[in-house]
């Protein structure tokens, strides 16, 4: 009786180590998180269904205030590594990863790099490779989905660069270099003057601020980020200043990345178009 208990023991150990019953590695959440919805929108390219992806900041860029929990569930967190989230630094801990996205850009890059197509592709692929890391059996998926959103941007770059190219000025103004990347992709000049923060677009000072700081390059194209809640479009007011509301992060957006970006830039080549 004992020989046979000890037989059925040993038999027990064997079976249990040849099917891996014992300590196992464990295995990261499915859950990942941008920083802010434009880089949420690229992680969620990439992903597909196979991950959850959260964002961590509202329409206006600042953190949720459940943002530190959304955090710590995820198994990485991308940033922009630009000032829009400088406040995701102060979130580390645990073992959730936090990946800078700025490392894959030119060094100077200013601006918003999610705004360019060229950029934004660039921050996909440092998606891309740390999801194959994290999730090796879903490697071939993440792949897969990479090439399709580089196809998607590539197009949609296509049919930008033939509108803006017909386009009767290639400068506008702006209160800020936000939109510089997506200037620097289609070869348009930006003319950044502070001062229009808050300038009523519509009124004669306006008129004369605009003619005095587009002069440079022949332009009355002024470029605006709508606040939370505001509406996007094209507004060509009656003193001659052209006012392109746009969304720089992602609050409009609704059917992903591209279309979103595509739409926004859409409107910018019209505004500066014949």
């Amino acid at each position: 009786m004992k020989r046979l208990r000890a037989i059925l023991a040993l038999t027990m150990v064997v079976t249990m180590a040849l099917s891996g019953c014992g300590p196992r590695k464990a295995l990261p959440p499915t859950i990942v998180s941008g920083t802010v919805k434009p880089v949420a929108l690229i992680a969620q390219a990439i992903a597909g269904t196979a991950l959850q992806v959260h964002v961590l900041a509202g329409d206006d860029g600042a953190p949720l205030q459940n943002a530190q929990e959304l955090a710590s569930a995820s198994a990485v967190v991308f940033q922009t590594g630009t000032s829009i989230d400088t406040w995701s630094s102060k979130m580390q801990q645990g073992s959730t990863r936090f990946v800078s996205l700025s490392a894959s850009l030119d060094k100077g890059t200013l601006g918003s790099p999610w705004l360019s197509f060229r950029d934004a592709t660039d921050m996909a692929l440092i998606m891309r490779d740390t999801l194959d890391a994290l999730y090796p059996d879903l490697k071939e998926q993440f792949d897969s989905r990479y090439a399709v959103f580089m196809d998607e941007c590539s197009q949609a770059d296509g049919r930008l660069k033939r509108l803006v190219w017909s386009a009767g000025t290639r400068t506008f103004l702006a209160e800020d270099t936000t939109w510089s990347g997506a200037a620097a992709d289609f070869g348009l000049q930006i003319l950044v003057q502070p001062g229009l923060k808050g300038l009523d677009l519509s009124g004669t000072e306006a008129a004369s601020s605009v003619a005095d700081w587009g002069s440079v390059g022949n332009t009355r194209v002024v470029v605006v980020n709508i606040a939370t809640g505001g509406t996007v479009g094209v507004i060509r007011h009656e003193n001659g200043i052209v006012a392109c509301s746009l969304d720089a992060l992602g609050a409009t957006a609704e059917s992903g990345f591209v279309p979103w970006l595509e739409g926004e830039l859409t409107l910018l080549g019209s505004a500066i178009g014949k």
